[in-house]
């Protein structure tokens, strides 16, 4: 039998420095162990961690990379020169940027969205163990950075499964450190369950800034094949997943299957088996979800489960029991033909902003996203309204950025200011005020700040875990351990327990302003040279530089 990875209570002592009063708070961190290789998984990497599975745990490790060429960590360390060592990101930077995602995210989000972590000490040996051996599962292109040498990690549910019926942060909290046991039967057999098939999408900016016609995900697909990075364009568009339209909504998944990019991933009891970079054939999969080996029309089981992924995209965030039947209208199998047939092949032309909604349907209550069809508590209503903070004057955030810069470098202003721990300017309330100060500087910061929490949020993901129930278990679900997620039923009526959470919170530095200008002047342009010869040709196509 094999051994979990030993977790010690508390050893590790870090400190932070609140910069409002200068004193200094211990942070006391459990030891964790990643030793044994066999007991973690490599589940895949973005541009500042590397992130490992540990199945029998069902928990995640998020380890921290760094650009041995530039020998810089993701963060904002040409700012703060004199409180890291070489580029390496201290704990306290790690602990902020878990405050982040926990606290000013977590709030932002509500309620349910964003699952606890903590972090946690692991020896510098290993680390090095663990970089040398995840080197073969690694994709080449992200092989120019490393694991940093730090030894602080964060800990995090496995969001590819159901979480258990735990009501209270601080219960998750305990959850992490503990371990997970089998279920077995009397005779020690490990108990049979329904598969979890888990869909992760990493939506994009949902919406279309005032005054342009493109949005970034698809002028970014010009700039990606310009670059080598992808062959052919995706038909996927963010604005039609946000539409609030049922036909556009499916269209985008559909889409997104044909060209998944790093848009989506499907995981079968937290293993993935459908992905860019798994070219396992899509449709045996699905029919093994939905149970539909025998049917003859082998675009059923994408029906299904498009379907149902967007139901869960749009179910209340509060309601238990949510039937396809009963809140939708099911799309005809003209529509279905239709959008099977149908391609977006002229990339020129513009993306189709969202529909305006009628008075009998909810809308999502957002400053300037009250026209959409989404119900307010679905956890796209919710990214969403996260999203419009980056819907600015790019001039204004632009003259802001540069003026913030030039007093960082000039002494005049500390850098601590921009810090989320700050405790003002770290507050989700102040940051949402819409109110003028008399303090031009602290209105540089809100805005940037905005700027900075939308760009993370617009490169998040969704993790979209399901189980299916049988009848009984369908029939006794107010009694049982699951009765606190939401259940939705497929186009055939079966039942699935589900739960939506976001991931991939982690803070953009305050330089990403800077970079989404540079990069966002390249789309502009490889989308202008790849359509020369369009008749579309308004400088209001342009995107000034909002972000990707």
């Amino acid at each position: 039998q094999q051994q979990q990875p030993s977790v010690t209570e508390p050893t590790v002592v870090g400190t932070t420095i609140d910069s409002g009063n200068q004193t200094t708070r211990s942070c006391h961190c459990p030891q964790w162990t990643l030793r044994r290789p066999r007991h973690w998984v490599y589940r895949g990497e973005g541009n500042a961690s590397i992130v490992l599975a540990l199945p029998q745990e069902k928990k995640i490790v998020k380890l921290a990379k760094i650009d041995y060429k530039l020998r810089r960590m993701d963060s904002d360390n040409q700012f703060v020169a004199q409180e890291v060592n070489g580029g390496i990101r201290t704990i306290g930077e790690t602990l902020e940027r878990l405050f982040f995602s926990q606290k000013i995210l977590g709030s932002l989000l509500g309620d349910g969205l964003v699952r606890p972590c903590q972090v946690c000490h692991v020896d510098l040996e290993e680390i090095e163990e663990v970089d040398h051996l995840i080197d073969v599962f690694r994709p080449a292109h992200r092989k120019h950075k490393r694991l940093a040498p730090v030894c602080h990690v964060i800990v995090c549910p496995d969001c590819t499964l159901l979480p258990p019926a735990i009501s209270t942060e601080q219960q998750q909290q305990q959850l992490l450190l503990l371990p997970v046991t089998t279920t077995t039967t009397t005779t020690g057999e490990r108990q049979d369950k329904p598969p979890v098939f888990c869909v992760e999408l990493k939506p994009k900016q949902g919406f279309l800034s005032q005054g342009h016609q493109h949005c970034p995900f698809c002028l970014n697909q010009f700039l990606k094949r310009k670059h080598g990075k992808i062959q052919l364009l995706s038909q996927y568009c963010p604005l039609d997943l946000f539409s609030g339209s049922r036909l556009r909504m499916l269209k985008a998944i559909v889409a997104l299957t044909r060209t998944p990019q790093n848009n989506l991933r499907i995981f079968q009891d937290g293993n993935l088996v459908f992905a860019e970079e798994c070219q396992n054939n899509l449709l045996p999969i699905l029919q093994q979800w939905f149970q539909l080996d025998d049917t003859t029309d082998r675009t059923l089981p994408l029906k299904h489960f498009c379907t149902l992924v967007m139901e869960a995209l749009t179910m209340d965030g509060l309601a238990t029991d949510q039937t396809v039947h009963d809140n939708h209208l099911p799309v005809s199998d003209e529509e279905w033909n239709t959008l099977m047939k149908e391609e977006r092949g002229d990339h020129s032309l513009p993306c189709v902003p969202p529909l305006i909604t009628t008075p009998t349907l909810p809308k999502c209550h957002s400053h300037s996203w009250n026209n959409l069809l989404l119900p307010s508590r679905s956890v796209l209503c919710r990214l969403l309204r996260v999203q419009s903070l980056g819907d600015v004057d790019f001039e204004r955030l632009y003259d802001a950025y540069d003026a913030l810069v030039g007093r960082f470098r000039d002494g005049s202003m500390p850098y601590d200011t921009m810090r989320w721990t700050h405790p003002h300017t770290g507050t989700a309330d102040w940051l949402l005020s819409q109110e003028k100060t008399t303090d031009q500087t602290m209105d540089d910061v809100r805005l940037v700040q905005r700027y900075r929490i939308s760009s993370t949020t617009r490169d998040c993901s969704i993790m979209i875990a399901f189980q299916r129930l049988d009848s009984s278990s369908a029939k006794k679900k107010a009694t049982s351990a699951a009765a606190d997620l939401p259940v939705l039923r497929d186009l055939s009526g079966h039942a699935y327990k589900c739960h939506a959470s976001v991931v991939d919170l982690d803070p953009k530095p305050v330089t990403c302003v800077e970079k989404h200008r540079r990069r966002n002047l390249a789309m502009n342009e490889a989308f202008w040279l790849s359509n020369s010869s369009s008749t579309s040709s308004s400088p209001v196509n342009r995107l000034p530089s909002s972000t990707v």
